[in-house]
């Protein structure tokens, strides 16, 4: 009897821990509600990636390589639980590849698109982000270097089209993993300038000045309905702090303890005056 009420209780303790634990697994990111597709956390492969589609559902996604043999410039990567596993063209080509997920219903289209860089030598990133790929598009004007990324304060070009045409006048909006949520609008050649927030807490104490790679998520997305059908696309990627935010914190340390060095004398001669003598 007390053995049955022992497996009884546990069942009930049981249960709702799995049940939390499915819960926490949905794909669901608290900061947007664009399409998303996010790098999987954990171990990077050279020529391997695993991303997660958030917020938009399709059975595969369209990886575009910078060069290679026809057949390899666009490949298919099923997903599976909402993640695909994908690679670059060829273990020769390297640098940024174009990865798209495109949800289409009979009145919308829905896309989700990021760039992935490939350790790999490969061919400059320009032909490929001239191409045209789907119906809106939102295109970086140009990617951030090997090594580089987006940062906090600095300016970046970003061309919207609609079936390979320049939108005039089209509205693109900013969103970041800290909350901030800015608008642009695109120029006489289709371009908005995108100024990035400076938006990232301010690093612990003990790490002020120091060198680790910080960087949060971004989403730029747009709208446009023509000929009864209604397109959303998005662009997600990830951006850095400010530069000059370490040296700036490690700049003013280094006045602060000069002005108290410079200040010490000054204290004990007043001090020795303000003492009475015996």
């Amino acid at each position: 009897m007390r053995r049955t009420i022992l497996f009884f209780i546990a069942g009930l303790l049981v249960g709702p821990v799995t049940a939390q634990h499915d819960h926490s697994a949905a794909p669901t990111v608290a900061w947007t509600q664009q399409p998303l597709l996010l790098p999987e956390t954990g171990r990077r492969e050279r020529d391997v990636a695993r991303l997660r589609a958030v917020g938009i559902s399709a059975p595969s996604v369209s990886v575009h390589a910078p060069a290679g043999d026809p057949e390899v410039r666009q490949r298919e990567f099923t997903l599976s639980d909402g993640t695909a596993r994908i690679s670059s063209a060829a273990p020769q080509i390297g640098n940024y590849h174009w990865v798209v997920l495109r949800e289409a219903s009979p009145d919308s289209v829905r896309i989700a698109s990021t760039a992935w860089y490939f350790s790999n030598p490969g061919a400059s990133p320009e032909v490929l982000l001239a191409t045209p790929k789907h119906e809106l598009e939102i295109v970086p004007q140009p990617l951030p270097r090997e090594h580089g990324q987006y940062r906090e304060s600095e300016k970046w070009r970003f061309l919207v089209r609609l079936h390979g045409q320049p939108l005039v006048g089209q509205r693109l909006t900013l969103e970041t993993e800290f909350g901030s949520r800015s608008q642009f609008v695109t120029d006489a050649s289709g371009v908005a300038t995108v100024l990035f927030p400076r938006d990232f807490p301010p690093p612990p104490t003990e790490q002020a000045g120091g060198h680790g790679r910080q960087s949060a998520a971004f989403v730029l997305s747009s709208e446009h309905a023509e000929g009864g059908q209604q397109y959303l696309t998005a662009f997600n990627l990830r951006y850095g702090p400010d530069a000059e935010r370490g040296r700036s914190l490690g700049w003013g340390a280094a006045f602060g303890l000069a002005g108290m060095l410079a200040a010490a004398p000054l204290l004990r001669r007043r001090q020795s005056r303000e003492v009475p003598h015996a």
